[in-house]
């Protein structure tokens, strides 16, 4: 059931793929620079249009986070979580991604299903 829960979210999440696409994708891993600022353009992004991720759209002030805002969460075999701290509105956005900066999924919580 569980398998089946991830895949049925890994398949909803493809479909809104353009949100998260970045252009300079390599198909290699990512370095934890990079990692953050693509977590940094997604809650930007998010900022700009609510992608149905259960949260609506960010509030304006997500515009203005800095890198020193942002820090990986977890860091798992094959993806990162990172954390977008937002101090003006006292939320922080957790983006998930593979390694190589494929991004899956963002909260508010942290907790993904199906990621230990």
């Amino acid at each position: 059931m569980k398998v089946l829960l991830v895949a049925l979210t890994l398949l909803t999440l493809s479909l809104s793929q353009t949100l998260f696409a970045h252009s300079d994708h390599s198909h290699g891993p990512i370095s934890i620079t990079e990692a953050q600022s693509l977590a940094m353009d997604v809650a930007k992004n998010l900022s700009s249009r609510d992608a149905g991720l259960g949260f609506g759209q960010l509030a304006k002030s997500w515009q203005s986070i800095l890198s020193k805002d942002v820090a990986i969460h977890k860091k798992g075999e094959g993806y990162y979580i990172v954390s977008v701290m937002n101090e003006s509105e006292k939320k922080t956005l957790y983006v998930l991604m593979s390694d190589s900066g494929e991004v899956y999924d963002a909260n508010l919580t942290g907790i993904f299903e199906g990621i230990k």
